[in-house]
């Protein structure tokens, strides 16, 4: 049984990679959902701001601050970016920036 628990916005985040800042990312939409026994983070995001284009790819695994709602979504890999800078993420798991 798939139950979605708790969905959230944000306008503005930055994109973490080894504690450095890499990007930003804007429109960001996660959604928490629990399925056999485990939580999942899916996420979709407007547009995705890299500032060096090395970054500006599919498949990095990143972490995502979001300053709004002050937690941070761990080990976030990026699954699709369009040409335009929207995509999707899914992260492995959430904390409290407090």
């Amino acid at each position: 049984m798939i139950r979605i628990e708790r969905t959230c916005a944000c306008l503005k985040a930055s994109v973490l990679l080894n504690g450095e800042e890499i990007g930003v990312m804007e429109g960001i939409y996660l959604t928490q959902w629990f399925l056999k026994n485990r939580y999942h983070f899916t996420g979709t995001f407007i547009r995705f701001t890299p500032l060096d284009e090395e970054f500006n790819r599919s498949g990095i695994k990143v972490d995502i601050y979001l300053p709004d709602q002050n937690i941070i979504l761990k080990e976030a890999i990026i699954d699709w970016l369009s040409d335009t800078g929207r995509g999707t993420f899914r992260a492995r798991r959430i904390e409290s920036s407090i």
